[in-house]
């Protein structure tokens, strides 16, 4: 990291490529790192950077302000842009380990470091999950904007939130065949509309999603989830669906089965917090910003001096608010750094913009945040931790058998130990274990974290050792 550099960004989707662009406007250099070949995240994501023209170029759902971002990027001197480098570790001085696109090991030591990871897809197991053909809603959606490829078969999306049906439009767009979307959530009230309204762009964008499907003929089932996948070798062959109640948790009558050949299944996105938690930053738990979430003052700096936090690893509030909170954070930066007053008067609007969007985020929460029901649809034999083949059963036994916290119900399960570290199934966990002791989620605190954070090579280690 060159010795100017006095701050490094981790995370290069909306909130962390705002916040690095605002700080070289601003005059100091930054390091960008980032896990991904190019900037944008998740809700930016395009193809391939040889600049292939997918089908998720197209269609309903695409925002130009990607491609803008990156153009300005590649254009601004003074940030170090660092793709493919991935964060394995941080440290309580807030220095890092890097894992370079090389494969080796770098360390950084920023005096000032952001934090922008982005969120993490919420997975629900129901029976047959496991099955080729089961998707994540987010996964989908990287198929169809990162690689050009959609379903062949009849497609079921089932879930809840906005998702649903912007992924169902854009698949309709692309004349894939939707079966179905299966939505938990019920119809929005009128006081959840009028929430709503408080954002009448995005309130647009939702009808106009919702207005598509009416036209392509594309039934939604609200008030519904799947219960079951069915499915042979070939991978999947149909969905149960069921009613719910007001908790989501499923009804016994009703139940009904829809032929499908591909599946996306998502009930919104949670914060991740690997790298928060791992510098022992204190958290708080709102189901309204998907579950665990980094507390932080009016700058958006966390309880460790130093680190910054922004976009929807600290929250999951959409992108707006992600490019709003990358201009406050990189504001507060720059003043700790000597250039108080650079960005102040652009910072002072995006708190503006941020503050009036809480009755819109409180409105989308009402009508469809995660509900503890949902978790219900897992057998005893289902299986929750797909790494190490841990079913809902061993978890509800091993709770009664006393372990009632993460760390000790995964040395007794090993559920969390696998290849993925918990980021799939954690949520499940813990609504399961919540359930299976009698009490709320957010009781249930977040899981360890241990470096590094993703499998390195011993020979990387070395590698760094020797430097």
């Amino acid at each position: 990291m060159s010795a100017a550099a006095e701050t490094v960004v981790v995370g290069a989707g909306p909130a962390g490529a705002a916040a690095a662009l605002a700080l070289a406007e601003a005059g100091l250099a930054v390091t960008l790192v980032d896990d991904n070949a190019r900037a944008g995240g998740q809700v930016f994501r395009t193809g391939a950077a040889g600049g292939r023209r997918g089908p998720g170029r197209r269609g309903p759902g695409r925002d130009p302000r990607g491609a803008e971002l990156r153009a300005r990027l590649a254009a601004t001197p003074g940030i170090d842009h660092r793709p493919d480098h991935e964060v394995v570790a941080i440290h309580p001085d807030r220095s890092l380990w890097v894992r370079a696109d090389d494969g080796r090991l770098q360390r950084l030591a920023p005096r000032l470091l952001l934090v922008a990871t982005g969120a993490v897809e919420i997975a629900v197991p129901v029976p047959g999950w496991q099955r080729p053909g089961v998707f994540g809603l987010g996964g989908l959606q990287l198929l169809l904007k990162g690689a050009g490829t959609v379903p062949t078969g009849p497609v079921v999306l089932a879930g809840a939130g906005p998702l649903l049906y912007l992924l169902a439009a854009q698949l309709r767009a692309h004349r894939v065949p939707v079966a179905a979307v299966v939505d938990a959530a019920a119809r929005p009230g009128f006081s959840v509309l009028l929430g709503l309204a408080t954002q009448p762009s995005l309130l647009a964008a939702g009808i106009g999603h919702r207005w598509r499907l009416l036209w392509g003929g594309i039934p939604v089932l609200r008030r519904h989830a799947v219960t079951a996948v069915d499915g042979d070798r070939g991978g999947v062959t149909g969905v149960e669906v069921a009613p719910v109640d007001d908790d989501w948790r499923p009804l016994p009558g009703g139940r009904r089965r829809i032929a499908a050949r591909t599946l996306g299944l998502g009930f919104g996105v949670r914060p991740n917090i690997e790298l928060t938690r791992l510098a022992g930053a204190e958290h708080g738990w709102d189901v309204g910003l998907g579950g665990w979430f980094p507390k932080r003052s009016d700058e958006l700096e966390t309880t460790v001096p130093g680190l910054f936090a922004a976009g929807d690893g600290a929250g999951v509030l959409g992108v707006d608010n992600a490019l709003d909170e990358g201009l406050i954070a990189a504001a507060a930066i720059a003043r700790r750094l000597g250039r108080g007053g650079v960005l102040d008067w652009r910072a002072e609007a995006a708190i503006d913009r941020r503050r009036r969007r809480r009755v819109f985020r409180e409105a989308l929460a009402d009508w469809s945040a995660l509900r503890p029901g949902v978790f219900a649809a897992a057998g005893a034999d289902t299986v929750v931790c797909r790494c190490e083949d841990v079913t809902a059963g061993e978890i509800a036994d091993a709770v009664r058998l006393g372990y009632r916290a993460p760390g000790p119900l995964k040395m007794a399960t090993r559920a969390g130990m696998g290849l993925c570290q918990g980021r799939v199934c954690a949520t499940a966990v813990q609504h399961l274990l919540a359930a299976a002791a009698g009490t709320d989620p957010g009781a249930v605190p977040p899981p360890s974290v241990r470096v590094p954070l993703r499998p390195v090579p011993l020979d990387a280690f070395a590698g760094m050792a020797a430097d």
